[in-house]
């Protein structure tokens, strides 16, 4: 089981939760970061977390190039060097990838398609049918969509888009999360579902019911506002802020990339460019994106033994 860690934009608090959140970590011999010694000696540095560092220092890969840097204002620079371990830590192999946040508006000036982590993994994997699933405690959320605006989102709601997700949502809880006959509730569009809706929520209702005509245990659409006081075992929302409100209210809150051949977690916040350099970053998100990464993987190997 290797475990790659991405170093995140240095001007970012990238390296600084790692060199807090990897000491943390008892059994550390398979974790690997892909970043640059210098890059995190200055970090340690700076904040006076020397001994952190040389606790990790034996499992930092030494791959992407150095530049100055100042913390909260990212470059281009610092955008590649983000990139570099991104790039290197795929190339290695690993099982369980956990990345540190970069800054998406940097990175679109060298990589103007670039949209998150999600896609960019999903297309370095050649995957067509993958999705970003919000984990909290036993709340386990699917996306439909992701950072699309809101006027493109209406074109996107058709009976077929809704039954895909399901069944990729049906089959990552019974993989990763060992739930045999996974119940699953699906989020309307409007408010009040079809009270306000303009057909939006029937397709919804249309999607819902071919998978239930495939034998899968999905239901609704319930409103954003109640859906998550009904207990199933994953949700499904239509849009971004459905699922992330309520999960960026929550404490260490993470998002994993669903569909991958390896299992890919993050905490669930930016590059929090705002306190970058000031020693506050909160770490334990981090710590349980390790944590989980283990379990979901250890359980998908199980999964397979037992469907093989």
């Amino acid at each position: 089981m290797r475990i790659g860690i991405t170093l995140g934009d240095p001007a970012g608090i990238g390296p600084e939760i790692i060199l807090k959140a990897l000491p943390k970590i008892k059994d550390r011999q398979n974790i690997l970061v892909f970043g640059n010694r210098s890059v995190l000696k200055k970090t340690a540095r700076d904040f006076r977390l020397i001994v952190h560092y040389k606790k990790i220092e034996k499992n930092i890969v030494d791959c992407v190039d150095y530049v100055k840097f100042q913390y909260g204002k990212p470059t281009d620079k610092t955008a590649r060097i983000a990139m570099q371990s991104i790039d290197t830590a795929l190339q290695h192999g690993c099982d369980i990838l956990v990345t540190a946040p970069v800054v998406k508006s940097v990175i679109k000036c060298a990589i103007p398609d670039f949209i998150g982590h999600t896609e960019y993994l999903a297309h370095f994997f050649r995957v067509k049918d993958f999705g970003m699933l919000g984990l909290w405690k036993d709340k386990r959320i699917l996306l439909l969509t992701t950072h699309v605006p809101l006027r493109h989102i209406f074109k996107m709601i058709t009976p077929k888009a809704i039954t895909k997700k399901i069944v990729l949502l049906d089959w990552g809880l019974k993989k990763y999360f060992g739930i045999r006959a996974p119940s699953i509730g699906v989020c309307s569009l409007n408010p009040h579902a079809f009270e306000f809706s303009l057909g939006e929520d029937e397709r919804i209702k249309e999607g819902i019911d071919l998978a239930r005509t495939r034998g899968l245990n999905a239901l609704g659409p319930f409103p954003a506002d109640t859906l998550f006081s009904h207990i199933f075992d994953g949700y499904l929302t239509i849009y971004h802020d459905q699922a992330m409100i309520y999960l960026k209210s929550k404490k260490n809150g993470l998002n994993f990339t669903l569909g991958l051949p390896i299992v890919r977690l993050s905490p669930l916040y930016g590059a929090a460019l705002d306190i970058a350099g000031k020693n506050v970053a909160e770490v334990s998100g981090f710590i349980t994106a390790i944590k989980e990464g283990i379990k979901i993987f250890k359980q998908a190997r199980n999964y397979e033994a037992k469907t093989t």
